[in-house]
């Protein structure tokens, strides 16, 4: 099989687009965001709408993400399933599954926010009830949470927030860690008000997406200053962003090294993903702060973006 890589922009320092967007110095800390001087770029009601994925075979991922997880078919069309309106599969045949760990650029997971810690109780004993495997749990301090992997390889993981009261913050910036999750905790609260297992509840949404980016600086400035996030978060590997004080709506990662390969085609992975902004005047800022950075792309339905990395964004208005 031909593996065809998907493009990337030039990378700064290169005459790339996004050298624009830089700090002047390369692994400098980010400056400080106009949401702390109370001119947030982005709504607090932003948020993650649709992931597209791509999957080998639409019926194999079906018996898992139907039957296994509920999810409903909401538009079947020949090679493209859309399930409950968050998640589309593009059905690409003879594609390679997704690695375990991040080798190229691209998606991490795709992370499923479920409403509380009951809900995630009863996802832990609904798969383990299908036999379906885990790849961990962790507790995040403002959330606990599963991770899997789909039957392509596609990352997942389910996910429920503590209350933001309870989240703990540090000089105004949200601590996050990665502890074991206190299952039995966990299980208990699965537990209450028993009834059978359906699949994960209709109030799930898409809480955050998880990529590997090439470079961190290119990547950050992208999200930070072009899409309008502000940074939560930032350790030398990790980054993570989002809009309205949530924990995170993505984390970066380079976790595949500096100037990693770009994602291949032919490869299960992300194809797309939608940033939905209600706010009309704050999405027509966006738009032309996409279109001044070089990153505008076209679409009939709305705005397309593409990052340093290649993978588009579709902007939305409320749904």
């Amino acid at each position: 099989m031909t593996l065809r890589r998907i493009g990337r922009c030039v990378s700064p320092g290169h005459g790339g687009t996004f050298s624009r967007w830089l700090p002047e110095k390369k692994g400098c800390a980010p400056e400080p965001r106009a949401a702390l001087m109370g001119m947030s770029l982005l709504p607090a009601d932003t948020g993650i709408a649709r992931a597209m994925l791509r999957v080998a075979d639409l019926d194999r991922a079906l018996a898992f993400y139907r039957d296994v997880l509920g999810f409903e078919v909401s538009r079947d069309e020949r090679n493209t399933v859309t399930l409950r309106d968050l998640l589309v599969l593009e059905e690409r045949p003879g594609i390679a599954r997704r690695p375990p760990r991040p080798i190229t650029t691209g998606l991490y997971h795709v992370a499923l926010l479920v409403p509380d810690r009951r809900a995630l109780g009863r996802a832990l004993l609904g798969l383990r009830q299908a036999g379906y495997p885990l790849r961990g749990m962790s507790d995040h301090a403002v959330s606990e949470s599963l991770y899997l992997d789909d039957p392509d390889g596609n990352g997942l993981e389910i996910y429920a927030d503590r209350p933001r009261s309870e989240w703990p913050v540090r000089d105004g910036v949200v601590q996050m860690t990665v502890d074991p999750m206190d299952v039995a905790g966990v299980v208990a609260a699965g537990r209450e008000r028993p009834e059978p297992w359906r699949g994960l509840p209709r109030e799930t949404v898409i809480g955050h997406l998880h990529f590997t980016v090439s470079q961190m600086e290119p990547a950050l400035a992208f999200y930070r200053d072009v899409i309008g996030f502000d940074v939560m978060m930032r350790i030398p590997s990790l980054v993570a962003v989002s809009a309205g004080g949530y924990h995170h709506h993505l984390n970066l990662n380079s976790w595949a090294g500096d100037d990693a390969p770009a994602d291949f085609e032919e490869v299960a992975g992300l194809s797309g993903w939608e940033l939905r902004v209600p706010d009309e005047s704050l999405r027509r800022a966006l738009r032309e702060r996409i279109q001044r950075a070089g990153a505008l792309g076209t679409d009939s339905g709305g705005v397309i973006a593409h990052d340093p990395d290649a993978v588009a964004v579709k902007i939305i208005g409320p749904g």
